[in-house]
């Protein structure tokens, strides 16, 4: 007689049962569908996000005696681009507190859990998922910039009720979730986007006679002491050249503040004191008054614009105070200030958030 596999003297052995893959661990009888994430806690409304479509149905899950009921919102990962015509349009009014009608892909934006430059949506994301919390009406709803995004501001009350982001998370295409920060700063992370180089490099073009002789210098990137691009220190990049005063070195610091590195230090040159403002500045001739600093500490450039720029004396030790621009002498390895050398490898300008001391 002839047997199937398996079969021993025409028996077939007992089927083994396999677990299934999609049920709940610990409930038993529960099953997850597939791309569903079930996070714990409270089963909380939910609605689905549509482009172009404000969220009408949030103003029934608020209440007026501050019991408000949080909801749960869905949006598909095609919409969460920059090609959605709401973020184009800049449909956001408020800055932590929004208007209802605020388009929440241009909200989550703002708010820094999601990019704004992007024109496709990761493949691996099938949606994200937000948890609002319906607020009050407010009497006005201030503009800011964030994340490379202006909100509008609406000085007048609105019928409705306003809403904020209590948290974010990206449910992927395998079912698992990942949850999402916010970057209230507004501060864009530096991204290393530069290959670094020990030397400089002179590129020859040769396209026809009058190019023979024409040398381009390639513009050399290193990464500083916290691991962000800055370039490399040269006397071109301080010296005062050119027939613009206004981009001079001595004029830039107007309105920047220098930091230079040596392989393991820090330091910030900073306007001490404008022509003429200070007493001490007036007795000299008039002239301007800088100051050099050590930094304490290497801190990266979303912190430091945090702290103010320049730092502030629990960041900084000053080496030199009152130092005119004839005592900064910069050379082809560093600065030397009053007989004094420092070994300089990177410099970086940075925009004044402080006022100058």
């Amino acid at each position: 007689m002839s047997k199937r596999p398996g079969e021993v003297n025409g028996v077939a052995p007992p089927l083994a049962k396999l677990p299934r893959l999609d049920a709940q661990p610990g409930v038993p009888g529960a099953v997850a569908a597939a791309g569903v994430v079930k996070k714990p806690g409270p089963r909380l409304p939910m609605l689905m996000y549509k482009e172009g479509e404000p969220l009408r149905d949030l103003r029934s899950y608020y209440s007026k005696d501050g019991a408000s009921q949080s909801v749960e919102v869905r949006i598909p990962a095609h919409c969460l681009t920059s090609n959605n015509r709401h973020v184009r349009a800049r449909q956001l009014w408020g800055s932590d507190v929004y208007t209802e009608d605020s388009d929440l892909v241009a909200v989550l934006m703002h708010c820094g859990y999601w990019y704004h430059s992007l024109t496709h949506p990761p493949a691996q994301v099938a949606e994200v998922r937000a948890v609002l919390k319906p607020q009050e009406p407010r009497d006005s709803y201030p503009s800011t910039a964030r994340n490379s995004i202006r909100s509008r501001a609406w000085a007048a009350p609105i019928e409705g009720c306003s809403y904020s982001v209590e948290k974010c998370w990206v449910v992927t295409r395998s079912g698992t979730s990942v949850d999402l920060a916010p970057n209230l700063e507004g501060l864009p992370a530096a991204a290393p986007t530069f290959t670094p180089s020990h030397m400089e490099r002179i590129i020859t073009r040769s396209s026809g006679a009058g190019g023979r002789q024409r040398q381009v210098q390639e513009v050399t990137v290193m990464f500083n002491l916290v691991n962000e691009p800055w370039p490399k220190y040269n006397m071109q990049a301080v010296a005062d050249r050119g027939l613009k005063p206004h981009e001079w070195t001595s004029a830039r610091l107007h309105s920047t503040v220098l930091y230079l590195e040596s392989h393991k230090e820090r330091f910030e040159l900073a306007l001490a004191s404008p022509a003429g403002n200070e007493a001490d500045g007036e007795a000299a001739g008039g002239g301007e008054r800088y100051r050099f600093s050590r930094c304490k500490r290497p801190l990266p450039a979303a912190v430091m614009s945090k702290l103010g720029v320049p730092l502030p004396e629990s960041e900084r030790s000053v080496l030199h105070e009152g130092l005119s621009w004839e005592e900064i002498q910069w050379g082809a390895n560093g600065v030397s200030l009053r007989g004094q050398l420092f070994p300089l490898v990177r410099i970086h300008f940075m925009p004044q958030t402080a006022k100058t001391h």
